[in-house]
């Protein structure tokens, strides 16, 4: 009997992950922060005070810095096949195997995905790569 093909690809390693690693570390402070930010907000709206006010405009001030920061770490972290930037939308269209959680865009759906399960698919190209696999030629 024939071996039956899986549906599920294979998931490819990742030449280097230290720019995908370090890109999901800043978005995972940012998403801190915008949680700080939110919360500072509400205790803010609850109990106006001065020092509620100054937690406020800190974390905002904060969430704008930390934007900047991991928008810059996702658009240098580049698809070894495409060398599109999986983890940033650029209005390019999708592949059509390309997955996203409804709310969010692609780029933030493969962050997510990274931080849940170390995988995610490239939205330009449609391949699935796996942080935690090691390559098969480490000098390529």
């Amino acid at each position: 009997m024939p071996e039956q093909i899986s549906k599920d690809r294979r998931a490819r390693a990742l030449p280097t992950t230290r720019r995908f690693n370090i890109a999901v570390f800043c978005s995972i402070i940012h998403y801190f922060a915008l949680v700080s930010t939110v919360t500072a907000l509400v205790i803010l709206l609850a109990r106006p005070n001065e020092l509620g006010l100054m937690f406020t405009l800190g974390g905002l001030g904060l969430s704008i810095f930390t934007w900047v920061v991991a928008y810059l770490q996702r658009k240098s972290a580049y698809c070894p096949l495409c060398k599109g930037t999986p983890l940033l939308n650029s209005g390019a269209h999708p592949h059509l195997s390309a997955k996203r959680l409804f709310p969010l865009n692609h780029g933030v759906t493969a962050v997510l995905s990274i931080i849940t399960t170390q995988k995610f698919r490239c939205m330009y190209c449609g391949a699935d790569f796996d942080l935690l696999k090691i390559p098969h030629h480490p000098g390529r």
